[in-house]
């Protein structure tokens, strides 16, 4: 017995009611749809949006077009000394990011970095002094008057006067902050010039005259020795030379311009850097302050040396100097970060920054 049950059929009609819409409400509501796209496009488009918010003040492109610039024409000279390949470099081994973007990075980061600075600056009320402000306005005609930048290009990016000095005060107050709290964190200068020898890095500075007694193969590029007949006559021109510069004064103007084999030239050395022989970089060591060399032979060459100065603290002040400004900055960098930073907010707009291509944002037309 099958005790399925069957579904019992209705054998009442359906009445379905149709609903027609008259063909000019198409035709509105078509038109309001398309409408409403086209607005919603339009201010996708023309509605301006921040880069970046810092302390709730809104930061937009024509803002920072100055920051942008200057990153851009620093690795945009880098960019056509390697043939218009560099922008789209890794920017290093241990990152996939290229140079275009890591510059990128660099600006907005320049940006927060001197805004929060001067905001810090506006709190302990900094204000510009008179020579500040004069350097502002020579930087300001410099730029507008003495870079050769077009009028078009000046335009296009906003560089107006008022928008230049507004951007060097907040670098110059910026600046002026961040130097002031460097000057009061515990950085034992005498300590760091302690750490340096000074005999490792007294600078010798001379001037010389120069023969060469090699030739060079045009084929290879190699060098081989003078013959004895070229030699002598090379060891000869510079001797003549030699007497000349014993009663000259400039030693610049002691080859005449159509000279072509012997040569003046300036330069230095340490006890711990050079590249001359070390037979001769001890010859010169011995000279006193303008002693005039006899004739040397050295490195494929004749040479006649004058000492300038066998005293010069050049490179020990620099390299000092260098080390000082590096333990300022780093300890400038951890009051930055556990001080200062935690005062303030910032927030990226990640969509507006990523539609930005460093290269083409102030450079083009």
């Amino acid at each position: 017995m099958n005790k399925s049950k069957k579904p019992i059929k209705s054998t009442k009609k359906v009445n379905k009611k149709q609903f027609t819409i008259n063909p000019k409400i198409w035709i509105v509501l078509s038109a309001a749809i398309g409408l409403f796209l086209i607005v919603a496009v339009l201010f996708d488009l023309l509605y301006k949006r921040p880069l970046v918010t810092i302390d709730d003040t809104d930061y937009y492109l024509e803002d920072m077009t100055y920051h942008f610039y200057s990153t851009e024409s620093y690795y945009d000279y880098i960019n056509q000394m390697y043939g218009g390949t560099y922008w789209d470099m890794p920017h290093s081994e241990a990152s996939n990011m290229t140079v275009r973007d890591y510059a990128k990075l660099e600006t907005i980061n320049t940006v927060i970095y001197q805004q929060i600075l001067y905001n810090e600056a506006i709190a302990n009320d900094y204000t510009l002094t008179e020579e500040e402000i004069t350097k502002i306005d020579e930087d300001i005609n410099s730029i507008l008057n003495e870079q050769n930048l077009s009028a078009k290009f000046i335009k296009k990016n906003g560089f107006t006067s008022d928008y230049l000095k507004d951007v060097f005060t907040k670098n110059t107050l910026a600046n002026r902050y961040k130097d002031d709290v460097i000057e009061s964190l515990e950085i034992n200068d005498e300590e760091i010039k302690a750490g340096f020898n000074y005999d490792d890095y007294r600078q010798y500075d001379i001037e010389y005259l120069y023969i060469s007694t090699e030739v060079m193969n045009e084929e290879d590029y190699s060098s081989q020795p003078m013959n004895e007949e070229d030699k002598k006559a090379a060891l000869d021109k510079i001797t003549t030379f030699r007497e000349k510069a014993l009663d000259a004064v400039d030693w610049s103007e002691l080859i005449p311009e159509e000279e072509e084999k012997l040569q003046y030239r300036e330069s230095n050395f340490l006890p711990t850097d050079t590249f001359f022989a070390e037979d001769f970089m001890n010859t010169m060591m011995s000279m006193e302050n303008d002693q005039i060399s006899d004739v040397i032979e050295s490195d494929g060459g004749y040479y006649v040396v004058r000492m300038i100065n066998n005293n010069s603290p050049e490179t020990y002040d620099r390299v000092v100097e260098e080390a000082i400004t590096k333990a300022e900055e780093e300890a400038f960098g951890k009051e930055y970060t556990d001080n200062i930073l935690p005062n303030h907010t910032f927030e990226l707009n990640e969509k507006q920054i990523r539609n930005l291509r460093m290269g083409r944002i102030t450079l083009t037309n």
